[in-house]
């Protein structure tokens, strides 16, 4: 059976399907009861794909509440020019000053809220490299985030947005179900390092209670990727309570694997041997050699 971008596959109880993308050497694995977008395995040429649990995806940052790290946009491409720019709050403050700066841009505001709006000038320029710098008036800096230099953001190509812009639409023409045509929208905007657009679509089942286990997994594993790991703690603690609740063996195993890396990120290995252990349990039942190879290599590497 021949498999397209933006097609969604979903197992049911007991099945296991594999897929070949079309580069003819990359082979991914789905289990029972998971619902995943094709470009979650297969991410086309200039694309990556968030792999649950990697060490590969950790970035620092997001770990001290006392600071105002930037939220979004954070380790991104964007496709509005005229980005809202967020914060954390920070204990105490009143006032934020905010700039952007760039090669082409010295921009600064003050507020007394915890988001603002570019307001589109300076003009922000497609592929060069923007910072978000947020300061309250606490002296709290998101300078001091050990995450910040990672913390950078552009603005996508015209050419390039008409090319996304596209594939949303494919999958708009399919009917899904809300949810899982945000899912597939979701893997798309990953594929184009998207990835502010990603949490943003996903983000509102997330305040409706949804219990679908893939939206805690991906945005875990942005929030983990981007450098906010606070956020993908939470995250993928929901996980971890659904794919329980449901006894859904791999997605118990990827939430477990997935917050085992934030744990090493919040400097708790203990934690994050135990996790891994868990994790690499239920990768034994489900017969997954290479995972399970992974996580004794990883656990051997915390102790």
């Amino acid at each position: 059976m021949r498999l397209n971008i933006g097609d969604l596959v979903r197992t049911a109880g007991g099945a296991q399907v594999r897929i070949r993308c079309s580069d003819l050497t990359t082979t991914w694995t789905m289990n029972s009861n998971i619902e995943r977008g094709v470009v979650w395995g297969c991410p086309p040429d200039g694309g990556f794909s968030l792999r649950v649990g990697r060490q590969s995806d950790n970035t620092l940052g997001g770990i001290d509440a006392n600071l105002p790290y930037v939220t979004t946009p954070r380790r991104t491409v964007i496709s509005d020019s005229q980005p809202m720019l967020r914060w954390n709050p920070v204990a105490g403050a009143s006032r934020y000053t905010v700039q952007v700066i760039g090669s082409d841009v010295n921009w600064e505001t003050e507020v007394s809220g915890t988001q603002v709006q570019y307001p589109g000038t300076p003009a922000l320029t497609p592929g060069v490299d923007y910072r978000v710098i947020v300061e309250a008036d606490t002296g709290a800096s998101s300078q001091l985030d050990v995450g910040s230099e990672t913390a950078t953001f552009e603005v996508l190509y015209p050419e390039d947005l008409e090319l996304v812009a596209a594939d949303i639409a494919q999958i708009r023409e399919q009917g899904f179900p809300e949810e899982t045509e945000a899912l597939a929208i979701a893997d798309i905007y990953i594929r184009d390092d998207l990835l502010a657009e990603a949490i943003e679509i996903l983000e509102p089942f997330v305040a409706s209670g949804t219990q679908t286990l893939e939206v805690y997994q991906v945005l875990g594993d942005i929030y983990r990727y981007v450098g906010l790991n606070l956020l993908a703690e939470a995250r993928y603690e929901q996980a971890i309570a659904i794919a329980t609740a449901n006894e859904e063996i791999q997605g118990l195993a990827d939430a477990r694997s997935g917050l085992a890396e934030v744990k090493v990120l919040l400097e708790q290995p203990q934690a994050a041997i135990e996790l891994l252990m868990e994790a690499q349990s239920g990768y034994e039942r489900l017969n997954d050699t290479e995972r399970i190879e992974e996580l004794q290599a990883r656990i051997e590497d915390l102790t």
